[in-house]
């Protein structure tokens, strides 16, 4: 009896050993898991940051434009001929305009380069937005409206576009992220915005006088 070997405890250490790992390894998984979504958060983050900022220096050089006297007078005749028009045309007019460099964004967040230039759209539309805003302070709240579309869409373009650069080079970091069509419903979702924008415009030509 006395050398039969107990076999009851032999595993125990050993199936202690596992379940740490198991469990350590889980938690690293979890942390994983966490620090992604915090990561593109912060990316996000930055990338409205940054848009912004092109959008405010675009905005400050139209108002610097017709303040100073420095636009062309062609360009503000033209302006000043286009906001004459009825409501239509500036209803119109200004939805195109919207929506032209929505897509413009849409298209960017599909190639490798549009997380580099991604930013100049936002820049252009604020110089735009600044000369509206200079010529018809009226236009203040809507261009305010166009420039928030802008920026979202703007910063959500450059950070597909980097996703897809990151998939392309095999980063499984990328993987948890936007799908195409997720991207598509969230661009879609700002088109509402740019037609209030254009509205509010038309009404304030048309019936407030502007």
């Amino acid at each position: 009896m006395e050398n039969v070997i107990d076999l009851t405890n032999s595993d125990k250490p050993f199936l202690s050993e596992t379940a740490v790992n198991s469990e350590n390894a889980q938690s690293e998984q979890n942390v994983g898991q966490q620090i992604v979504p915090r990561a593109r958060e912060t990316s996000r983050a930055s990338e409205r940051i940054v848009m912004t900022i092109t959008a405010l220096c675009g905005a400050a050089a139209g108002v610097i434009l017709v303040l100073g006297g420095t636009a062309d007078g062609g360009a503000a005749a033209a302006l000043s001929e286009r906001l004459s028009g009825g409501f239509g045309e500036i209803f119109f007019g200004r939805l195109i305009v919207g929506a032209a460099v929505l897509f413009a964004e849409f298209l960017l967040g599909f190639f490798a380069f549009g997380d580099h230039v991604s930013w100049l759209l936002p820049l252009f539309m604020g110089i735009g937005s600044g000369v509206y805003s200079a010529v018809e302070p009226v236009f203040i709240p809507s261009e305010i409206a166009l420039l928030l579309a802008v920026v979202f869409s703007g910063a959500r373009s450059a950070l597909f576009s980097r996703k897809l650069l990151g998939l392309a080079s095999g980063d499984r970091a990328y993987m948890r992220g936007m799908t195409a069509r997720e991207y598509a419903v969230k661009f879609a979702l700002t088109i509402p915005i740019i037609a209030a924008a254009a509205l509010y415009e038309g009404i304030a030509l048309t019936t407030f006088g502007a």
